[in-house]
């Protein structure tokens, strides 16, 4: 009898190589440990995947799902620019997925474009003419994302620490008031 494709195989797969990726980082995740947590065979996730970076990518696409979504629950501008410093802080590893070492090459340039549109619509949604917003968008992401790494590359929460993030989230406020100012 012939044997029956398991339709949840390809979830049960990315489902492992999140779980590792989660506990151990990017050394952690290898085909053929992904193959042994998805109960499955290296051969069989080499058919999904065509290799270890396409694995990768599939998992940034994952992580930016879920920040994303945590992203969409923002109220107005400001509780977007501190959901993304709490995601970052409480999701290191899938932060570390999204935007540290590597992520330029699992993410294609229309995927970089539509997540500087995410934020630009948040700006433009704030008041900010759409002719300046990508403009207020990359300082924007770059000022949260020190943040993000500062606090990630020094585990413990400080005075120091907290103050950066409330520096930075005035700032942030201060660009978007200078370009709604700028129509």
């Amino acid at each position: 009898m012939p044997r029956i494709a398991d339709p949840e195989l390809p979830h049960r797969i990315l489902k492992a190589a999140d779980a590792l990726w989660q506990s151990g980082g990017e050394d952690a995740v290898t085909i053929r440990g992904v193959a042994a947590e998805a109960a499955t065979t290296t051969p069989t996730v080499y058919s999904y995947y065509a290799d270890r970076e396409a694995l990768l990518t599939a998992l940034r696409a994952l992580a930016f799902q879920r920040f994303s979504a945590h992203l969409a629950k923002s109220r107005d501008f400001l509780d977007t620019c501190a959901r993304h410093l709490e995601f970052g802080t409480n999701h290191p590893r899938d932060y570390e997925l999204l935007y540290g070492r590597g992520w330029m090459e699992r993410v294609k340039g229309d995927a970089q474009r539509g997540e500087i549109e995410r934020y630009t619509t948040h700006i433009v949604r704030a008041g900010v003419d759409e002719s300046r917003a990508a403009h207020i968008a990359y300082p924007v992401m770059m000022m949260l994302h020190g943040v993000v790494m500062h606090r990630l590359l020094n585990k413990k929460p400080s005075p120091l620490g907290r103050a950066i993030a409330a520096a930075c989230l005035e700032a942030c406020m201060t660009l978007l008031e200078s370009a709604r100012r700028e129509k």
